[in-house]
């Protein structure tokens, strides 16, 4: 039987991004492997989720933040043992440094037939990164690029910029895709479901979904709350840490500095529901592939303040569906949600907002990278 290894550096990532990836090859006749690193926040389900979907898998301690440390030594010997014991016919890459570590590793198993692709969630690279960042970064995928037989892409500007990379074959997909029907058409009574997640009628409702972490910036939204002056704001955030455990100590202390009423929600498992009972939505990122709780919360029909970086405009029209900011900008955050704190405005976006999710589907998504896989395998 033919096998595929899936390496992405947490194990949760699986679950929430690539099971339709593990369905396909396994609906071509693949045995699916799996190597991450399974000891993080929020992975608790991820040994019954491996058992479910007819996975193998193979802990590997990768970093996700840590490029040059002892971590990327150990993790480089595990993929390298891992390699020597099986025979893959394609592995398929994610997240940068847990691609970066395995492509090398991949090398000589590349020249004897081995299939790699890379999907890119985002480079750690782009239009306004820094000079330094941008050589670094771009200079690494460059040079990877070469031992890469495929290269996926989530955002036109990834796109653009990996088509002047050494990968011959370069794709772009709108993201892992999303359920819209399942966020445009829950019904639910708003009043008794606020009521629920303890949240007032007469509150303001600002949602976030995704890991507390640095790259999410959630502090801007914080001190932007505080700037607006307006009463009975509430910041709803749903999503857990995964790196650092003083994310989440950081942000209620800053919190607490403004005077700003924050919710900590961890992971939900009615975010539909939730993001139907919120007014605003937020994605302040400081680097975003694409962002997939933006779309979540456009298909709501939830107009969304977000920074105006990397695969975020690729569905936020500022002043249309939602407003575009400089991630380091609280008064632009401020200026936009004070727009839309008035009602009117939301309702005259809300078509616009889920208009602006329906390429994002997950059905495309889908079909996409059936194609692909297709080509590449073939």
């Amino acid at each position: 039987m033919k096998k595929a290894l899936i390496v992405t550096a947490f194990a949760r990532f699986v679950k929430s991004f690539l099971t339709n990836d593990i369905r396909i090859l396994q609906n071509q006749g693949y045995e699916v492997h799996c190597a991450a690193n399974i000891y993080h926040p929020g992975a608790e389900c991820m040994e019954d989720y491996f058992t479910e979907m007819g996975i193998t898998f193979h802990q590997i301690d990768f970093s996700s933040n840590k490029p040059i440390s002892w971590k990327t030594i150990l993790a480089y010997r595990e993929i390298s043992d891992l390699l020597k014991k099986n025979q893959f016919d394609v592995i398929h890459c994610h997240t940068p440094i847990a691609g970066a570590i395995t492509r090398y590793a991949c090398k000589k198993y590349r020249k004897r037939g081995t299939k790699i692709i890379y999907t890119t969630h985002g480079f750690y690279f782009h239009k306004y990164s820094s000079k330094k960042t941008w050589i670094i970064f771009f200079t690494i995928e460059k040079w990877l690029s070469k031992y890469t037989d495929a290269i996926i892409t989530i955002n036109h500007e990834d796109y653009d910029n990996a088509k002047r990379m050494k990968c011959a074959n370069v794709y772009y997909i709108p993201g892992v895709g999303v359920d819209t029907k399942r966020f445009k058409d829950v019904n639910i009574d708003r009043s008794l479901y606020r009521q629920k997640i303890d949240t007032k009628e007469g509150d303001l409702l600002i949602l976030a979904i995704g890991e507390l972490s640095k790259r999410k910036n959630h502090q801007v939204i914080i001190k932007a709350i505080a700037e607006t002056k307006i009463k009975n704001v509430v910041f709803m955030i749903c999503g857990n840490a995964m790196t650092s455990s003083n994310t989440k100590k950081d942000l209620e202390n800053i919190a607490k500095e403004y005077n700003v009423d924050l919710r900590l929600m961890g992971l939900r498992e009615d975010i539909p529901q939730i993001c139907k009972c919120a007014d605003i939505g937020v994605m302040p990122s400081t680097r975003e592939g694409l962002g997939l709780s933006g779309i979540e919360m456009l298909a709501s029909g939830l107009p969304v303040i977000a920074s105006n970086v990397h695969g975020i405009v690729d569905y936020i029209s500022d002043g249309v569906n939602g407003y575009l900011c400089n991630p380091f900008d609280v008064h632009a955050f401020a200026k936009a949600i004070q727009k839309l704190s008035f009602e009117e405005k939301r309702i005259m976006m809300k078509d616009y907002c889920v208009k602006a999710a329906e390429p994002f589907d997950k059905q495309y998504s889908y079909k996409r990278m059936q194609n692909i896989y297709s080509c590449i395998l073939e």
